[in-house]
């Protein structure tokens, strides 16, 4: 047997030397080449691509499920705000009406009147009811972010922003005292007011203003409040790539229902149901839901097809005979007892231990 190592004793100019040498086992080693590397670095970026619109997917599942908590918190604050003081929040106050969307007036809201249901009297109770939201008194309160009022999926807009505005009416025009919807001018909406049912009434939709035109959460005007006279999403254009020569809008002018969910926005009811409505949602549809009495059916649960359902024609035997009616009669006037098919009747122990 050969030892792994061998000592070997040689004369180099007359003097002995020792040599030592170890058989190592040599592996045949080969590096990538350029094209191998290339292929693997092709297919992690192919395999990156077909992840990252799940994991978009997925972060947008998130962001709906907290935007939907949010308005489960809204909800249930106008509900024991209207169970607490008898009426709804007013919409917004002033002297005199219409309201213009500019930072001028009293314009305490809706929003800032729910604070204490939300967990926030604090805040509540640090406003300055006696003077304007603009004053200098409630410019520190004005300036907050209150969390449940914003949307995880908003982009671009205004630290003190609200992404959820209270319900006006039904067509497009100025805020006031005779709108048809939830929150308006100076009056207080009780449940004896929306006539057509807490269940198909809009309280509450998503919002989005451009920075330079959004005057707070806690601003009585569009920065709040919004009609559903406009398509989901029409303006969201105009919010989100504005031209050089985009006009400003008119102070009177309110807008509808905007998001920065892909292809709709959350809508909120009187009764608590809150839901997801494509930028096609029906415009009649949207405006009958924004009117608290207008006193029509329900358009969402009419149907929408002329195709009248049949009942389905009876099976035929292999003689191609329809069956006998089970109420067919004798000549004598009894029932056939032979076309009837005997009932039999089975009794099983429920759980509770008594009969069926």
């Amino acid at each position: 047997m050969k030892s792994k190592s061998s000592m070997q004793v040689g004369t180099l100019n007359g003097k002995d030397e020792m040599k030592c040498s170890f058989a190592i086992p040599r592996t045949k080693r080969t590096a990538f080449t350029l094209v191998e590397l290339l292929v693997v670095i092709a297919i992690i970026g192919v395999l990156i691509g077909l992840l990252s619109p799940a994991l978009q997917s997925m972060r947008e599942l998130a962001r709906r499920s907290n935007c939907e908590q949010n308005l489960v918190q809204i909800s249930l604050a106008i509900s024991s705000y209207n169970l607490t003081n008898g009426h709804y929040p007013i919409g917004t106050q002033a002297k005199v009406g219409p309201i213009a969307s500019e930072p001028k007036g009293f314009h305490h809201n809706w929003a800032a009147a729910i604070l204490p249901m939300l967990d926030s009297k604090v805040i509540y109770n640090a406003i300055d009811q006696n003077v304007s939201v603009y004053a200098s008194q409630n410019k520190k309160v004005r300036d907050l972010r209150i969390p449940t009022f914003i949307c995880p999926s908003a982009t671009k807009i205004r630290h003190n922003a609200t992404c959820y505005s209270g319900v006006t009416g039904s067509i497009e025009t100025p805020i006031d005292t005779d709108n048809n919807g939830i929150f308006l001018l100076n009056r207080r909406i009780t449940d004896d007011d929306i006539t057509d049912g807490l269940g198909y009434t809009l309280f509450v939709g998503e919002m989005l203003s451009p920075a330079s035109e959004d005057l707070g959460w806690m601003s009585g005007t569009r920065a709040s409040l919004r009609d559903a006279g406009h398509p989901i999403n029409s303006g969201l254009k105009r919010i989100r790539n504005p031209g050089p020569d985009t006009a400003p809008l008119a102070p009177g002018y309110v807008g509808g229902f905007e998001s920065d969910h892909p292809n709709g926005a959350y809508l909120l009811l009187g009764s608590g149901e809150y839901m997801f409505r494509s930028n096609s949602m029906d415009i009649t549809v949207l405006k009958q839901m924004a009117n608290r009495s207008d006193g029509q059916l329900p358009k969402a649960w009419q149907s929408r097809s002329s195709r009248i359902l049949n009942q389905p024609e009876a099976a035929q035997d292999a003689a191609g005979n329809a069956p006998a009616d089970d109420d067919a009669k004798t000549d004598e006037g009894k029932t056939d007892q032979s076309q009837v098919p005997p009932t039999k009747v089975e009794q099983s122990t429920s759980a509770s231990g008594g009969t069926q």
